[in-house]
């Protein structure tokens, strides 16, 4: 009985947690035991793929396709070659895999295409001490890069400056040309200048491009095997692999670089100051006597590639060669060598929720606070009224504390940092977000007088757009740091008396293989219903609806304040079926007439509950229209084409595409190219044209939005 029930949880481990072949796609793994996969790469430079000193490949698809091969027994083989024979490749339709060739409509007939995490802006580089005016680079000497992705761009976005020097194969990317001042600037991607040596300004008009991996058209099931690897991939094991992969390429890239050597004698260890406050999500916190983190990820990097070990104080008085959280919001100076990664977003927090605060007046006389590590700054309170008496609390916990003992009536402090240290304090009950200040400033590493080691740490600091993307969604992703042991308890109880009880039917049940199949059923469904008792799946997905409907409005070039709420009151689409009885939102099966009109009414009740929330009409139509259709065949109201709010057809189209994407319990999820078949066959009908046009132009960005959350 135990090895039974011990076999059925190694039947669930598999299907949750590895890629799910189907019986065609292991019988030709096995048929492919003598045939090695080529991996075709130009240039391979970046943190992706790259050539390390012993002339292996490493990188983050390095680990992906072994991951592959681990799992599955295919072979690879990497093999490094120049444009011209890439280009030859791509023409004849050769090569198993190639990675990073741009998208045509020729090279579609010969490949499948799957987006890869890279992805790159186009725009203008110059000499880091040259300042031009880019919007008139006509008065300037100008050459344009050699690269077809670059070259389309410009004609599609920028066609007056397609006009310009076209450089040639042999003339690679043109950095020679302005170091030599022949030209003052040379349009590129973003990506070209790895070490940032230059000064690089993305032009604006065109949008991100994103890199691709061909797989020949010949080996359909290599594309099926792989398209399933990858969605597995998740941004977890790609920012595990970044971590372990980027001190290894820049030793690689930068480890002849003079001023490595002059660091490597000038110090035997590098001093950090860092707040006293232990926790500090999503920047660092400190458990068992370590600090970690994003910011001690990025010091441990510069570590490794010096070769010298970091201290820590807390100590400002300290001689100290790095400060770790720098800005001029906490205090009344400037760094002249200064590397921002966050970005801080001013909010007020307060017992009293009711109450929204918008400006440094509303509060001037009540009892205020600041969470700040340092002394504030003097310009925090300019065009602002004096206050007579305000408390500066060193670390997030003093400043709540103080706001649970009445102490102060608002704490000011950034909504991240704060918002998460309420969650990790559990205290979402007792403190709330009572308004915002629309002031912006960035916190970054200050170094202090070495301009050597400045330029050691900018170079390698991550802020090209696919590596930045992926190593600062630690920054942007609430991280708990404790388990809230009450609610833990509370499940693990309901698992146990679950597992008693169904190990004593188990147990008492006869060999009757009919009454064994409805155990099993039982013992599945049970597992189903503690599920949802911890279910993340809804909070990726409204995570998702929101990425991209504000995508769609940013394409639609709607107001800035339209972009903004959309991208934050999408997610309460569905906020209304919290009143809707579980019997029929987790019905397995179709509704009844009547069960299907009392969910109808899902979006009256959301509307009702938005209203009472006061977050305006966007959020109010976006919860009551949602479901409305283009042709008038939606509800609740049946209105049709532009009567339908543009939010709720944006956030329609958006929730349609995810859902007809995510597994769940009672279906598979359909592949991203199947959704895209759907949304178009349903133009005009359920769908606003306009919108699906958009949606279909950008449909990639779409599938790496799904992927990546």
């Amino acid at each position: 009985m135990v090895l039974k029930i011990l076999f059925f949880f190694c039947i669930l481990f598999n299907y949750i947690f590895c890629v799910n072949l189907t019986l065609d796609e292991k019988e030709w793994i096995s048929n492919q035991k003598e045939n090695i996969f080529n991996i075709y790469i130009y240039n391979p430079n970046h943190i992706f793929f790259f050539r390390k000193k012993n002339d292996e490949i490493g990188g983050v698809y390095y680990d992906f396709f072994k991951k592959v091969s681990d799992e599955t027994g295919l072979k690879f083989e990497f093999k490094s070659i120049d444009r011209n024979n890439i280009l030859k490749l791509l023409k004849n339709g050769d090569g198993d895999i190639i990675f990073n060739p741009s998208k045509t409509t020729s090279r579609e007939g010969k490949y499948f295409f799957l987006p890869t995490l890279m992805n790159y802006s186009v725009g203008v580089y110059t000499k880091k001490n040259k300042k031009i005016d880019i919007t008139n680079l006509k008065k300037y000497k100008v050459a344009v890069a050699n690269s077809t992705s670059t070259r389309s761009s410009l004609a599609e976005y920028y066609p007056h400056l397609n006009n310009f020097t076209q450089l040639s194969n042999e003339d690679n990317f043109g950095f020679e040309y302005l170091d030599n001042n022949r030209f003052d600037a040379v349009i590129g991607k973003s990506n070209s200048d790895v070490f940032k040596e230059y000064h690089f300004t993305p032009l604006k008009n065109i949008p991100i491009i994103n890199l691709w991996l061909a797989i020949n058209k010949s080996s359909p099931i290599l594309y099926s095997i792989i398209s399933k690897y990858k969605e597995d991939f998740k941004s977890g094991e790609i920012q595990k692999s970044l971590k372990k992969e980027r001190p290894i390429f820049y030793e690689t890239f930068l480890g002849d670089n003079p001023i490595l050597a002059n660091l490597k004698k000038k110090y035997s260890s590098i001093t950090v100051l860092i707040p006293k406050d232990n926790v500090m999500l999503p920047l660092f916190y400190k458990s068992n006597g370590e600090y970690d983190g994003y910011i001690t990820d990025r010091l441990d990097e510069l570590s490794l590639l010096i070769g010298v070990p970091i201290k820590y104080t807390e100590n400002p008085d300290d001689d100290y060669d790095i400060k770790a959280v720098h800005s001029n919001v906490f205090l009344n100076s400037k760094s002249n060598f200064y590397i921002p990664y966050y970005e801080i977003e001013m909010a007020i927090f307060s017992k009293i929720s009711e109450n929204f605060i918008g400006s440094y007046i509303d509060t001037a006389n009540k009892n205020v606070g600041f969470i700040s590590p340092e002394v504030l700054s003097k310009d925090l309170f300019k065009n602002s009224p004096k206050f007579e008496s305000y408390k500066v609390y060193k670390t997030t916990d003093d400043g709540l504390n103080a706001i649970l003992k009445n102490e102060i009536n608002y704490l000011y402090g950034d909504f991240k940092i704060t918002s998460m240290a309420i969650s990790n304090r559990y205290l979402e009950n007792n403190i709330k977000v009572s308004g915002f200040l629309n002031k912006k400033e960035t916190i970054g590493f200050s170094i202090k007088n070495d301009p050597e080691l400045y330029e050691i740490f900018e170079k390698f600091f991550p802020d090209s757009l696919s590596e930045n993307n992926l190593l600062q969604k630690e920054l942007q992703i609430s991280k708990r740091l404790h388990l809230n042991y009450k609610y833990v308890s509370i499940l693990f109880s309901f698992f146990l008396i679950i597992i008693l009880i169904l190990f004593y039917s188990l147990k008492s049940v006869t060999i009757s293989s009919e009454k064994e199949k409805r155990i099993a059923r039982a013992l599945v469904h049970s597992f189903e219903a503690a599920n949802e008792l911890n279910d993340e799946d809804t909070g990726n997905h409204i995570l998702r609806v929101n990425l991209y409907s504000k995508f769609i409005a940013e394409k639609l070039k709607c107001s800035s304040s339209f972009i903004k709420q959309i991208g934050e009151y999408a997610s309460l689409h569905d906020v209304g079926k919290i009143a809707i009885s579980d019997a029929i939102l987790k019905k397995p099966g179709k509704l009844t007439p009547k069960e299907f009109e009392d969910m109808k009414k899902h979006v009256v009740l959301g509307k009702d509950l938005v209203v009472k929330m006061e977050l305006g009409k966007i959020a109010e139509n976006i919860a009551l229209y949602h479901h409305e259709k283009w042709n008038g065949s939606g509800y609740y109201y049946g209105l049709q084409k532009t009567d339908i709010p543009l939010e709720a057809r944006i956030v329609g189209l958006a929730d349609v595409y995810d859902a007809l994407r995510q597994k769940r319990i009672y279906k598979d999820g359909f592949s991203h190219e199947k959704a895209v078949q759907i949304i178009s066959e349903e133009n005009g009908k359920h769908f606003d044209p306009d919108l699906v046009n958009i949606f279909l132009r950008f449909n990639e960005e779409f599938d790496k939005i799904f992927i990546e959350n």
